[in-house]
């Protein structure tokens, strides 16, 4: 019998599997239900124009399409509206967050003793010289 935990890490892992391996699948229908659900929008969209207007099919289709395109050029000014500011936010956080980072690795660096540091640099310069002889050979 599998204990608890481990079973919520493999179903985790065999989750993380099927979406790493059906991923095209999983985007392919999720945008396939997308579009039905925005052709199900415009559909009813126009039959109720149709209805409350009284107006043929291509007067209503008409109607729809300006509408929608009037729909998306307000999303577009809402978020020309709101993007910088979220821009901004998330400059400062990301700011903040690399100089705490790199406070912390210069505290980790001045930690080391002598020997460490060596075994740093040289794993470091081992991995760039091999990633620079794969990369032009």
């Amino acid at each position: 019998m599998i204990p608890l935990a481990n079973r919520k890490i493999l179903s985790r892992f065999m989750l993380f599997g099927l979406v790493v391996t059906l991923y095209d699948m999983i985007l392919h229908s999720l945008l396939v239900v997308i579009h039905i659900a925005f052709e199900w929008f415009e559909l009813g969209l126009e039959e109720i124009i149709e209805h409350i207007f009284h107006t043929s099919r291509q007067q209503s289709q008409i109607i729809v399409f300006y509408l929608l395109w009037l729909m998306a050029l307000c999303v577009l000014y809402y978020l020309w509206r709101t993007l910088p500011g979220l821009y901004n936010r998330f400059k400062t956080q990301l700011l903040a967050a690399s100089s705490e980072y790199k406070a912390y690795i210069k505290d980790y660096w001045s930690e080391q003793s002598s020997s460490q540091k060596i075994k740093w640099l040289t794993s470091f310069t081992v991995s760039v010289s091999c990633l620079a002889f794969l990369a032009f050979s």
